[in-house]
């Protein structure tokens, strides 16, 4: 029985450690391709310090949207009860 247990907890150890290590690559790869991107395109004159700036400007208005965005209907009215 303790055997079973022991691979049974093993195998999830391995499991959860491939998840992990996965999901934080992932991320790491996502933001050195942007960050590759953006850089290729100033050195390439594609874009000016100020088109950069502007362009960083929209992407966080766009963020900052999508945040706004995911607040339901019940959690707004929640939130007006509470104040």
């Amino acid at each position: 029985m303790t055997i079973t247990t022991f691979n049974v907890l093993t195998g999830l150890a391995y499991l959860t450690l491939v998840v992990v290590a996965s999901w934080v690559s992932w991320k790491k790869g996502e933001k050195e391709g942007s960050v590759f991107m953006l850089k290729y395109l100033r050195e390439h004159k594609f874009f000016n310090d100020s088109d950069y700036f502007k362009f960083m400007k929209h992407i966080r208005t766009e963020l900052l949207i999508d945040k706004i965005n995911e607040v339901s209907p019940k959690e707004l009215k929640k939130n007006e009860k509470e104040d």
